[in-house]
């Protein structure tokens, strides 16, 4: 029998988003599913477009929380399956997801599965940003490598393309409630830090990030004083000579990337919608979307002999 899956969305006022993220999870038609809806009060469309998929859930719930993170550790506690994943109220799952990361956990015996994220940003239609492939901590270091980039950097993988067991959540702990942006990022870290390593499958693309106006996660600077923390959080748990470089590299790390936030990234940006005025044959391919692979370019790729 196939292992049960419990899949947790967490929402709050995504109503025109969250009917598409339901049936990317109906739809995969995993024989062992167990979904719920962990919705934090909504005043728009959202409860009315719940109720009408409530014959499919396990349990649903529209009550005021105390954030995203909570939330998520709620539905986590009203389910019961041995492979647990999360998927917010504006990103959906793609085709074979769900049959494509149990076959992982049940190839590997790891502990959680990482695939591969398309980036999409809204419009009509949207634009594909390309596909956020994930990789290993060590893909994050730089100048002095070692564990210190991993919290510098920070490390951290497409979160709608997750999948965790159960028994990894019970012995590690839960999503921290003291975050608002970056507590998946966060318990990726516990995990890594700790010498559980994520089974990483670069090529299948199991779920679609859409980036929005309304989005939480948007803004500058947002993230900056959560993932400052990690170095308070993790840095006992370094070697002497990684603190040593963490001591050494972190302002000038911080500094970077504040400079990159405040001026380097929105100049980028400006410069990209500048280039998309231009032919195809003539614009250069300089921008982070174009440096990545598109979802059409790595199925190509996983057809080819």
């Amino acid at each position: 029998m196939a292992p049960k899956l419990s899949v947790i969305t967490p929402s709050y006022n995504q109503g025109r988003f969250i009917e598409r993220t339901i049936l990317s999870v109906l739809d995969q038609h995993y024989p062992n599913l167990e979904y719920v809806i962990v919705d934090g009060g909504s005043t728009d469309e959202t409860v009315e477009v719940i109720r009408r998929y409530e014959d499919h859930l396990a349990w649903w719930v529209s009550e005021p929380d105390e954030g995203q993170p909570h939330a998520i550790n709620k539905g986590v506690e009203r389910t019961s399956g041995e492979i647990v994943a999360y998927i917010n109220s504006d990103d959906y799952y793609l085709p074979g997801a769900f049959e494509t990361a149990i076959a992982a956990f049940e190839r590997s015996g790891a502990g959680w599965v990482a695939g591969a994220s398309l980036d999409l940003l809204e419009g009509n239609p949207p634009i594909e940003l390309g596909v956020w492939q994930p990789e290993p901590p060590s893909e994050s270091e730089g100048l002095l490598p070692g564990r210190h980039w991993w919290l510098l950097a920070p490390w951290h993988l497409p979160q709608p393309s997750v999948f965790w067991r159960r028994g990894l959540l019970q012995r590690y702990g839960p999503f921290r409630q003291d975050m608002r942006n970056v507590f998946d990022a966060e318990l990726m870290l516990r995990l890594a830090i700790a010498g559980e390593m994520p089974v990483l499958l670069p090529n299948d693309v199991l779920a679609t990030r859409l980036s929005h106006p309304g989005q939480k996660s948007r803004g500058v600077g947002r993230s900056r004083a959560e993932i400052r923390r990690f170095t308070e959080l993790f840095g006992q748990q370094l070697t002497e000579s990684e603190r040593r470089r963490l001591a050494l590299l972190r302002w000038p790390a911080w500094g970077w990337r504040a400079i990159r936030e405040a001026a380097v990234d929105p100049a980028l940006r400006l410069g990209g919608r500048l280039l998309d005025h231009l032919p195809d044959r003539f614009r250069p391919r300089v921008r982070g979307r174009d440096r990545r692979p598109s979802l059409a370019e790595l199925r190509r790729y996983r057809k080819s002999p």
